[in-house]
């Protein structure tokens, strides 16, 4: 082979052609044909300059030939009949499926053209007559289905290769691929049968049918389309299955359709027949597979919509009793064409194709896109809907066919039909083009201009850019004509929330659309957005009047675009609805929401916290200055002596105001669990005050101290308080008196009444633990500390604060602890037992051994973090009196200049920052108190609130983070020992 006797310049990739160009010939040489080798390289040439994509087609040619069983009469019929070479190659290079098929069945190019496959149509009535032929060599179901699956490929080869090759035209394709689909339903329906005589020995005595829609119902089907269907049955009815119970005809039936759906959906070895798409029955996902004529009759009477109209002018019966499917069809024409429209069809249609349109990504689509394939759809269904009633004419399921029944009905110009009939001839040949690359159910043009220059040559144009003046001209007439047969403008707002916010649609209308719009749960979603408009009562007493209802369509849209794109749509619109069924004047606050401040402010807060919306629901006050003056919730509001309904009231208001200057990040972390530490102060002192002051004798010096995060001022939302109680008496009446009022601290602080409770205390810090009273007294605890208090305790005891009571006294508390604490002796081994009882904690959790993690307790938790901080208060607190006490990351901040600790000390704060986050989220977001990292949606929503793409991304981050903590903390205990 010479370098001259190949068009380099044809390749887009001549290094790996070149290769498989090579690799021919050698098989050539090798296969013992009598032809030169220069012979084989001229046609192969001369063919390859012909062809739209050559790289492909050398390539998937070095394929066929290594494929097939004898390369040597394949390069004989080849070189002798040139029309062949055309052929092969043509396929080969015009789709990658279609070059697959014949690699996977080489034997099919031969049966391709030594038969007049190529040259004439096969009717259905030769397709059933293949498929009987079929159904005859098989018993088992799986093996019949099998030998469909193979006469499929065999039958898209061959409908593929006279579109390729340009024996028949678009009309001839779609309808041939048709007549497939319906002779292959007909006998998964056959087989289903057969597979449900195991449970039924006898079927049900009434007729049923497969409806066909969509493009399958209008005998225009692509290559690659999901088949649109519904099912029916006559009546209704019982029959016996094989154990001798009775069944009625509503189970067999549905029962039935899931084998049907599962015979035509399920893979092989041997591929599949079709996606089956069932969601266009009445009631959508939720709903029975199959109903009865009556059933379907009494749903489109009472409930059906505008747009199952629509839907139902392209229906035609495709298996089954195709009697009993004309007479279904004819029961729905009153439903399908009305003497009267409660809702302007061209209006209707054209707001649906408007949000089409802004729901499609880009401009390439020449299915959904301005001017495409679904206005030429609109137009004609349009015009059949307004004008069908009266004409039946026009009735026809096939576009093309309806476009010429509209022309001789004057309800379109000759001159329109020409346009549109030219233009969907272009654009379904394009999207054919496309998905028979790769048998791929697209209709987006390619950005790559190498494949946009492949796709225009196998369209019959030269250049790419004579392909994209071609579809501009065509999408500008079709949409001229769109305009024009509907008189409509464009831009109009959403029809189908427009149909919501009126109350003309079914729930399941609603449900549909919010499953566009991306909420994970639509049912629900729904529900939440039928709130907004009709209330949340069971009676939907508070329906908006016209002005709310046109303040709510005014912002709907950007507003469920908008919590769309949060962490969690559903959690959103339910918090979201929850402040909006609240609202006396409904009006007025769907008009504060468009206002971008406070819709943004509001979707942040809905976006992060039910308890925080639930809250705003709450109080009218907070949410209007939100909406008018939010700078006021910033400022810190001033301490007052309140009764214990009003310290129920302050907590409440405080933890809400703190809580929106959190999630609005007005506020840090540090700032809001120091602000929260301040609140439970105020609220412990205005308790222990409001105790003493019904005393009516001398009161007992008493003090009361924090403990834990409560000590260090870390407190987060719902946290326990850790408290101990200390007096200071001789006498035992003294001491019983203290204990009285300890116990009435604790009692209001954590009782839940009619306003609430306040928190929950734990004591159980106190010496002797909750055995022990309550109350201890000074003397007797400077004694303990001194002879009986444990390692863990002197530990836990870097974090007490004295908070409420008698201020001497908790100074002198403070000093006997500090001095216990910080200048007694540590005991031998001292970290290793803090690191061994480290361990015995992480047994304590409940995921031990499991996938999960505890943010607290698992190695690496939150506890590593704080035990450093408190094992370096141990070791270097009595020389320093200024790191005795503080927050966490504070201490730790603190050693790190004083260690030279500062990029490990600064790893560690991030981390534990980092978990003390989470654990806030899953309090404040998904509402639970425990410290254990959900998983599934839950833990998606936490890794998008906190930056991270996924949860399973997130779960790694922390399992490596906190394998890093751990790490850290186990070195420096061991430096420390």
């Amino acid at each position: 082979m010479t370098a001259s006797a190949f068009p380099f310049q044809a390749f887009a990739d001549p290094e790996r052609s070149l290769r498989s160009v090579a690799k021919l010939h050698e098989v050539f040489i090798t296969s013992g044909t009598t032809y030169a080798v220069e012979h084989f390289s001229r046609a192969l040439a001369s063919s390859l300059e012909t062809l739209p994509d050559p790289d492909r087609g050398a390539t998937n040619l070095l394929r066929f030939v290594e494929a097939t069983l004898s390369p040597s009469s394949l390069f004989h019929d080849l070189l002798v009949y040139p029309v062949l070479m055309d052929v092969l190659m043509k396929m080969l290079s015009s789709s990658q499926y279609f070059a697959d098929i014949l690699v996977r069945d080489p034997e099919l190019f031969r049966w391709l053209t030594a038969s007049d496959a190529l040259v004439r149509p096969r009717t259905k009535e030769a397709l059933r007559a293949e498929v009987e032929r079929t159904m005859r060599l098989f018993q088992k179901p799986e093996r019949t289905l099998d030998g469909l699956r193979r006469l499929y490929r065999r039958e898209i080869l061959r409908i593929g290769a006279r579109d390729v090759l340009g024996e028949a035209d678009l009309a001839t394709v779609t309808l041939e691929l048709s007549h497939l689909a319906d002779v292959l339903i007909d006998a998964s329906c056959r087989i289903a049968q057969q597979q449900m005589s195991e449970r039924f020995p006898q079927s049900p005595p009434t007729p049923y049918a497969v409806i066909g829609l969509g493009k399958l119902g209008g005998r225009e089907l692509n290559y690659s389309s999901d088949i649109d269907i519904i099912f029916v049955y006559h009546a209704e009815g019982e029959v016996k299955d094989a154990r001798g119970v009775t069944r009625t005809y509503h189970e067999y039936f549905n029962a039935f359709v899931e084998k049907l759906v599962q015979n035509l959906s399920s893979s092989s070895a041997e591929g599949h027949l079709y996606r089956v798409d069932l969601r266009l029955r009445p009631e959508g996902r939720m709903s029975p597979l199959a109903r009865s004529l009556q059933s379907y009759v009494l749903y489109y009477e009472s409930r059906g919509e505008l747009w199952e109209r629509q839907m139902l002018l392209k229906a035609r019966p495709v298996a089954g009793d195709m009697t009993f499917g004309e007479e279904f069809i004819r029961h729905l024409e009153p439903f399908v064409y009305p003497r009267t429209f409660f809702q302007n069809p061209k209006e209707y249609i054209a707001r649906i194709k408007a949000r089409i349109e802004a729901a499609v990504a880009g401009e390439e689509n020449v299915k959904l896109r301005s001017g495409g394939i679904r206005d030429i759809e609109f137009i004609v269904q349009a015009l059949q809907l307004i004008n069908g009633g009266k004409n039946r004419a026009i009735r026809a399921t096939n576009t093309l066919e309806a476009i010429r029944q509209l022309v001789a009905a004057a309800l379109l110009s000759e001159n329109e039909q020409r346009k549109l009939t030219e233009a969907y001839v272009f654009f379904r040949t394009l999207e054919h083009r496309l998905q028979t690359m790769l048998n791929t159910q697209t209709s987006e043009l390619p950005e790559d201009i190498r494949q946009r220059q492949i796709l225009a040559r196998k369209m019959g144009l030269a250049t790419a850019e004579e392909l994209e003046r071609r579809n501009q001209s065509l999408l500008m007439d079709v949409r001229a004509i769109f305009n024009s047969v509907l008189s409509v403008e464009t831009g109009l707002p959403d029809a189908e929330l427009t149909a919501v916010i009126d109350g003309e649609t079914a729930m399941e209308t609603t449900e549909r659309l919010m499953r566009e719009f991306g909420f994970l749960h639509p049912r629900k979603a729904a529900k939440n957005l039928t709130s907004m408009i009709f209330g949340s009562s069971m009676l939907g007493a508070r329906e908006l009047d016209n002005r709310a209802r046109e303040a709510f369509r005014a912002v709907v849209r950007d507003l469920l675009r908008q919590v769309a794109q949060t962490p969690s749509p559903d959690m959103t619109l339910q918090n979201l609805a929850a402040i909006a069924t609240a609202q006396p004047f409904p009006e007025q606050f769907y008009m504060q929401l468009k206002e971008e401040n406070f819709r943004r402010m509001l979707l942040r807060i809905c976006a992060v916290s039910p308890r925080f919306a639930v809250g705003l629901a709450r109080s009218p006050l907070m949410l209007e200055t939100l909406a008018t003056d939010p700078t006021a919730l910033m400022a810190r509001r001033p301490e007052a002596t309140l009764s214990a309904e009003g310290l129920v009231a302050l907590k409440h208001q405080e933890e809400l105001r703190t809580g929106i200057r959190y999630v609005l990040e007005v506020a840090s972390f540090d700032e809001m669990t120091e602000e929260l530490s301040h609140l439970a102060d105020v609220v412990l002192r205005g308790t222990l005050e409001a105790v003493l002051g019904e005393q009516t004798d001398r009161a007992v010096p008493l003090a009361v101290f924090a403990l834990g995060k409560y000590g260090t001022g870390e407190l987060i939302f719902d946290a326990d308080l850790d408290v101990v109680f200390v007096c200071e008496t001789t006498s035992g009446g003294a001491k019983n008196k203290a204990e009285k009022i300890a116990t009435h601290i604790v009692q209001r602080l954590s009782s839940v009444g009619g306003p609430g409770k306040l928190y929950d205390v734990d004591a159980r810090l106190r010496p002797e633990g909750r055995s022990a009273p309550l109350v201890v007294e000074r003397r007797a605890y400077r004694r303990y500390l001194a002879s009986r208090a444990s390692l863990w305790e002197r530990q836990s005891l870097t974090r007490l604060r004295f908070v409420a009571g008698d201020e001497n006294l908790g100074a002198a508390v403070v000093k006997d602890v500090q001095a216990f604490v910080f200048e007694s002796p540590l005991p031998q081994h001292w970290v290793q037992d803090i690191v061994v009882m480290r361990k015995r904690m992480e047994k304590r959790s409940k995921v031990r051994g499991s996938e999960l993690l505890d943010l607290k307790l698992s190695a690496g938790g939150m506890v590593d973090v704080e035990f450093l901080a408190q094992m370096l208060q141990l070791r270097y607190g009595g020389n320093r009196a200024e790191l005795r006490h503080g927050r966490t990351c504070d201490v730790l901040r603190s050693f790190s200049s004083f260690l030279k600790l500062d990029h490990e000390i600064e790893e560690l704060i991030a981390a534990y920052r980092l978990l003390r986050s989470v654990e806030t989220l899953v309090r404040i977001t998904l509402e639970e108190r425990g410290t254990v990292l959900p998983d599934g949606e839950k833990l998606d929503v936490l890794a998008k609130l906190l930056q991270f793409p996924q949860g399973e991304t997130f779960r790694r981050h922390l399992r490596t983070l906190m394998k890093k903590v751990h790490q850290m903390f186990l070195t420096r205990a061991d430096r420390l020992a």
